[in-house]
């Protein structure tokens, strides 16, 4: 699971979907589950771990199958999204 979220983070980037400026990143995509201090974000069938323990108590204004860009880096590890700040998507 884990090497999946990396290989769809690595995928999304190369596809161009997101925008990059000194490593913070902007993916868009659809929340397919929520957790305690992560979600699943969807995009193009792939899945990223997007983890939000930095965005403090957000968890509340985010539902299961909302659009949503979040914006953030890669974690060192590679095999999770950390969020920096959530934004509405720009489509």
């Amino acid at each position: 699971m884990l090497r999946r979220a990396l290989l769809a983070i690595l995928v999304v980037l190369a596809a161009g979907g997101v925008s990059a400026a000194d490593d913070v990143l902007r993916i868009e995509g659809v929340i397919t589950a929520v957790h305690q201090n992560d979600f699943i974000l969807e995009r193009d069938g792939k899945q990223i771990v997007v983890d939000m323990t930095s965005l403090g108590g957000v968890t509340a204004a985010i539902a299961q199958g909302q659009p949503v860009a979040v914006i953030g880096r890669i974690a060192p590890d590679g095999q999770r999204f950390i969020a920096i700040r959530l934004e509405s998507p720009r489509r």
